[in-house]
């Protein structure tokens, strides 16, 4: 059995992430504010192993317990690899700088970026030991390289993001039994965050309409398919420690 650590799977991608891996028989580890009963029954069917940690990542200071809890529902499992998903993240606050609240931009940062760098930290810590194939997947996006108006925190903490996983992979090339880090791209996917991205004023983010257009068009990617691509990537050679790539290009 494989180990997966997977923050947000309340919905969206990590919702189906996590129901792919649990149909295959794999452990996971879930990761969000609201519990998702169907994972728990999921889990139970296909007599997988999964624990659930309702937890807020914007309380960044109680990360380091989380995955201490984490490690210790983990020591009678022994995984053959493991991994770590950062898939959690938020779009808001969306909106021109010097409009926006300055606890909501905290909180986003928190969110986007401090807690997948705590995470990261906590992991390569606990896993330093094992002499298994580790690795870590973060969930970026074309706006980590591309500035939208409206998006600032966004493209931002994204970016803030690509640039721990390209550091990350230098320091631990050096390892006997590394953990390959990577950045991910998944497209635009049909998720609550596109629905909030659809839901603001062309005030907020004046290119509105285009998503809205993608979504009427029928444009959007589906979760599920989503989640099957990026699925074989975790424990591949390809792509490279340390680099971010367009999963629509792979």
């Amino acid at each position: 059995m494989n180990a997966y650590i997977i923050t947000g799977t309340s919905s969206g991608i990590g919702n189906s992430l996590a129901r792919n891996l649990l149909s295959g028989r794999e452990g996971v580890i879930s990761i969000s504010r609201n519990e998702n009963t169907g994972l728990n029954r999921l889990a139970e069917t296909n007599n997988s192993f999964f624990r659930h940690f309702t937890f807020d990542l914007s309380q960044t200071d109680k990360l380091p317990e989380l995955m201490d809890s984490i490690f210790k529902s983990l020591q009678d499992v022994n995984p053959e690899r493991i991994s770590l998903i950062n898939n959690a993240g938020t779009i808001e606050p969306i909106g021109p700088s010097g409009k926006m609240d300055a606890t909501r931009i905290k909180i986003h940062h928190k969110t986007n970026l401090i807690a997948p760098a705590v995470l990261i930290n906590e992991f390569i810590r606990f896993t330093r030991p094992l002499k298994i194939s580790k690795s870590i997947l973060n969930i970026s996006s074309g706006a980590a390289h591309n500035p939208y108006a409206g998006w600032s925190n966004y493209c931002a903490s994204k970016a803030g993001l690509d640039m721990l996983t390209k550091s990350i992979a230098i320091e631990q090339s050096s390892e006997e039994f590394p953990v390959r880090i990577i950045s991910l791209a998944p497209g635009i996917v049909e998720t609550p965050m596109q629905e909030k991205i659809r839901a603001t004023s062309a005030g907020q983010f004046p290119m509105r309409n285009k998503f809205i257009d993608l979504y009427n068009n029928h444009r959007l990617s589906n979760p599920d398919e989503v989640a099957g691509k990026i699925i074989p990537l975790i424990f591949s050679d390809h792509p490279a420690s340390g680099t971010f790539s367009d999963l629509r290009n792979l």
